[in-house]
């Protein structure tokens, strides 16, 4: 999903693909497909769903720009 706040333009990246993206290789690849595009359209990303610190470290490692969803970041976004 696209949206714009602030003056600034964002892809999401939907939770399913972020909840199961430890143990399913091809969520992995397709985050990773996803991310640089979004990147190449000119939008900053953000991962759905970052439920531990697993998951925060592998969105970290993959150049997503932000998450959501996880202890403080249920409330807003955090920039990675």
């Amino acid at each position: 999903m696209n949206f714009e706040f602030d003056g600034r333009s964002y892809l999401k990246i939907d939770g399913y693909l972020i909840k199961h993206i430890l143990e399913d290789p091809i969520k992995v690849a397709t985050v990773e497909a996803i991310n640089p595009i979004g990147h190449l359209m000119g939008l900053q990303t953000i991962a759905e769903f970052v439920e531990n610190e697993a998951i925060l470290a592998k969105v970290q490692g993959l150049g997503i720009d932000y998450a959501q969803g996880w202890k403080q970041l249920a409330i807003s976004c955090r920039k990675l």
